[in-house]
């Protein structure tokens, strides 16, 4: 029985303006002194800006003036100039040369810190998800841990971004208004405050851009979700006929994106626009305030013009990244709930050490999905090492989620699981997957070689490769392929047969050398010869380890020793295949059909 579909998680996201610095600063992390780096360059490059535009004002005037070869006089607070134009020009040029200069620090370390951001925030969220509890890993829509990392860390990785930036310009800005403020305090303060004026009136635009980033975050989930179900059900659409149907599907998965995107984008757009013009109206207010003001200069007149209009500017920047950095959250916080959800349901690591598995068995164990719904309930066994265990019932009555339990896929609701007559949770997890091995009804085949396939992921040597073929009777079909063991296999790539899939499979499983070996019937849609080798393969392993097989096929049983019989959730029987046929009703129908059935199938009985 398959687990309930999950609700949809919920995505909370807080406004204050104190919440979205926070999330900022455990986002950039352990970059802070890149960032401050950062920030001092910026203080450098913003100063050389703001000499350089108040020197070339004073140069122009002097120029315009006609006061050629005649010293400049400029004295303003801490400003103290006294000298020729060339000599001036001579500094504005070493400045823009310096400037110059900067923007490869001012360029790269805003490109380091996002891409480092954004392959943590990656990492992070992998290797909370392989940790996890399988119980929850299982509860992911398809597509959606893929588009979590993809598109959803990309756009939370714009936040880092949005923040480099948000921070340079918000120096440059500083840096440019006290110049301004240094040649016209009056007109310098007045764009200041009407600008954090502004800001602050746009500030329910920027709530709403991130409710829009909220619901296209939740839409890209969706349209992923969705076609990563058709792309694995690409065979069946094609049978049956439904292509159109199915592009109907992701049509509108994709035109609620569409929307959604378009919605978000243009405000993101939208709002520092709106700002930016809103400070050019300002700033003619300001000339106004300058135009009554007979003291100042044309020098003095034409830097402050230039620094106001280039703080406008720099205020539009601001504007515009702490937009984006606002809609970028909505994505920052699915990463961090998605990471919490899988840290929160991490694996339980034991700290006994397990060197074999002599026995193994359930104490009393029930399990349910929903709460009062129980799928197990009441089930007790031992099994001894070198035991052959088959598992039969109808269908819905608990046996993949028995098989579940036995793999420690899924903890017990009620009851314990007992190795070696110990608790199973006190043992340590790597002791546990070294000894125990899975081959599932349905084959997954990585996209890659044979021999890739068979190690999945181990460090297991070519010899013991070639050692589990054998044992799975596949080596022989394995030697006849183009390029042997190094030929790529798996989804979309050289087409091998079911049952060459399976034997793969066992082959994988044998490779490590396990102590248990659960099958979830490896033989109910093979052919004839397929179903043979397999039966070979597994006769030869009797008593080497521990098998559990869940049985479709009557002939499956026949490795058996004992037969567990499942009905409604409970183990109403276990014992040999003779003592069921005299004492269990189920059993003994089910067999006395399936032996008269041509394909062999234990029959759905109840």
């Amino acid at each position: 029985m398959s687990p309930p579909a999950p609700a949809p998680h919920t995505l909370q996201v807080e406004s204050s303006e104190s919440s979205t610095f926070k999330r900022l600063d455990l986002l950039i992390g352990d970059k802070r002194p890149v960032v401050a780096l950062l920030a001092g360059i910026s203080v450098v490059n913003a100063t050389c800006e703001a000499i350089f535009l108040a020197s070339i004002a004073q140069v122009a005037a002097s120029l315009v003036g006609r006061h050629h070869g005649k010293n400049i006089g400029f004295h303003r607070g801490p400003i103290n100039i006294d000298s020729p134009p060339h000599t001036i020009l001579l500094v504005a040029g070493a400045l823009a040369l310096i400037r110059l200069l900067l923007q490869w620090p001012l360029s790269s370390l805003p490109a380091r810190i996002s891409a480092d951001v954004q392959a943590g925030l990656r990492k992070r969220l992998f290797r909370a998800y392989v940790h996890a509890s399988w119980e929850i890993q299982s509860r992911d829509r398809e597509g959606t841990l893929q588009e979590t990392m993809s598109s959803q860390a990309t756009q939370a990785t714009g936040g880092a971004l949005q923040a480099t930036t948000l921070i340079t310009a918000s120096l440059n800005f500083l840096i440019v208004m006290v110049f301004a403020v240094l040649l016209n305090p009056l007109a310098a303060a007045l764009v200041m405050v009407l600008a954090i004026v502004t800001f602050m009136i746009l500030k329910p635009m920027r709530a709403l851009g991130a409710k829009r980033a909220r619901e296209l975050s939740a839409s890209q989930v969706r349209y992923a979700g969705g076609v990563a179900e058709a792309n694995r059900a690409a065979e069946e659409t094609h049978v049956f006929g439904v292509g159109d149907a199915q592009l109907a599907r992701i049509s509108e998965f994709i035109d609620v994106t569409r929307d959604r995107f378009y919605r978000s984008s243009m405000l993101l757009k939208l709002v520092p626009n709106v700002y930016q013009s809103m400070i050019y109206l300002l700033l003619v207010a300001t000339m106004f305030v300058i135009d009554q003001q007979t003291t100042s200069n044309g020098g003095s007149i034409g830097a402050v013009v230039l620094l106001l209009v280039r703080g406008a500017q720099t205020g539009g920047s601001i504007q515009a990244t702490y937009q984006g950095l606002q809609q970028s959250l909505p994505f920052i916080d699915r990463l961090e709930n998605t990471g919490k959800r899988y840290s929160d349901n991490k694996v339980r690591e034991g700290g006994s050490e397990l060197v074999t598995i002599s026995s193994l068995g359930f104490e009393n164990v029930s399990f349910e999905y929903n709460p009062g719904r129980p799928v197990l309930e009441g089930v007790t066994f031992e099994v001894a090492e070198g035991e052959a265990i088959g598992i039969v019932g109808p269908s819905g009555a608990g046996k993949s989620t028995l098989v579940q339990l036995l793999l420690q896929l899924r903890p017990p609701g009620t009851g314990r699981y007992l190795v070696n007559r110990e608790p199973l949770e006190d043992f340590r997890r790597d002791d546990w997957y070294r000894l125990i091995a899975y081959v599932p009804q349905e084959p997954r085949l990585l996209h890659a070689t044979v021999a890739d396939n068979i190690r999945f992921y181990r460090e297991i040597s070519e010899e013991e490769v070639e050692r589990a073929a054998k044992l799975a009777r596949i080596h022989d079909d394995i030697t006849t392929w183009s390029s042997g063991y190094q030929t790529v296999v798996g989804p979309r790539a050289d087409a091998v047969s079911g049952g060459q899939q399976q034997r793969i499979c066992l082959a994988r499983a044998l490779a490590g050398h396990p102590r248990v070996l659960v099958l979830d019937e490896p033989t109910s849609a093979l052919d004839p010869n397929s179903e043979s080798l397999i039966q070979e393969s597994l006769t030869s392993l009797r008593s080497e380890l521990t098998m559990f097989t869940v049985a479709h096929r009557i002939s499956t049983l026949d490795i058996c020793d004992r037969v567990m019989v499942i009905l409604d959730g409970r183990l109403v029987a276990f014992d040999t295949r003779a003592q069921l046929k005299q004492s269990n009703d189920y059993y003994r129908r089910a067999s006395t059909i399936a032996a008269g059935a041509p394909d062999g199938l234990l029959p759905e009985l109840r």
